[in-house]
């Protein structure tokens, strides 16, 4: 997993509230078994025109793109820092969700509300795949909304070692807030490591561990 120690990147925003699993990722997209491709599925029902959606043994066959969907305007194109609304991730429990939002070209996805932003399992998904959810209070998650949605747009760096966000917009001054993440899933992001890379560090003492167990724990083959 890539580490994510500060990253700069321009704002795509997408301010809808409540935006569940389905809509980030269709389910019948779910019968695919890889793990990668699924950025050209990412809102598949709403970035596409009606019917233009791809196929799901396919998923680089998509139709033209819907004018209105907010995330297909011109000056989000590039866009690795995802604007969204409260509770982004409800719904069903799918990890292909974060798959598809990350493998869309996003690094980092901020919601308004500490607490609100997004529902638990996404946020413990994406920790979990080095896509880095941030929460913040309202007044400056709608700053950096606004500053997205002006003429030009707006970038900001994020540093996780800070916890800080710098707000870059085409017009005005800079600004700067703060974030929290647990200690524990920053050290992993920082690092790169997800939950199984994570025990795969401590490999020698869980080995040590098994090999002073007693006999009567030990498994046994006939």
């Amino acid at each position: 997993m890539e580490p994510f120690v500060t990253h700069r990147g321009r704002v795509a925003v997408l301010d809808w509230s409540d935006v569940n699993t389905d809509l980030i990722i269709p389910a019948r997209y779910l019968k695919r078994i890889e793990r990668t491709g699924y950025g050209p599925l990412l809102f598949a029902d709403k970035r596409y025109a009606p019917g233009a959606a791809p196929a799901v043994d396919d998923p680089t066959a998509a139709g033209p793109d819907n004018p209105e969907f907010p995330l297909n305007d011109p000056s989000n194109r590039g866009a690795s820092i995802l604007v969204v609304g409260r509770n982004f991730g409800c719904g069903s429990s799918r990890e292909h969700a974060v798959w598809a939002v990350a493998q869309g070209g996003y690094r980092a996805v901020i919601a308004p509300g500490k607490g609100e932003g997004f529902a638990d399992i996404f946020e413990g998904n994406a920790f979990n795949n080095g896509l880095l959810p941030i929460e913040l209070a309202d007044a400056d998650w709608k700053e950096i909304a606004d500053a997205g949605r002006t003429e030009g747009g707006a970038e900001v760096t994020i540093d996780l070692r800070d916890q800080a966000i710098t707000l870059h917009p085409a017009q005005g001054a800079e600004k700067r807030f703060s974030f929290d993440v647990s200690e524990a899933d920053r050290h992993r992001l920082l690092n790169g490591l997800d939950a199984i890379s994570e025990t795969l560090l401590n490999d020698e003492a869980i080995r040590k561990h098994e090999q002073a167990a007693p006999a009567w724990l030990t498994p046994q083959t006939a």
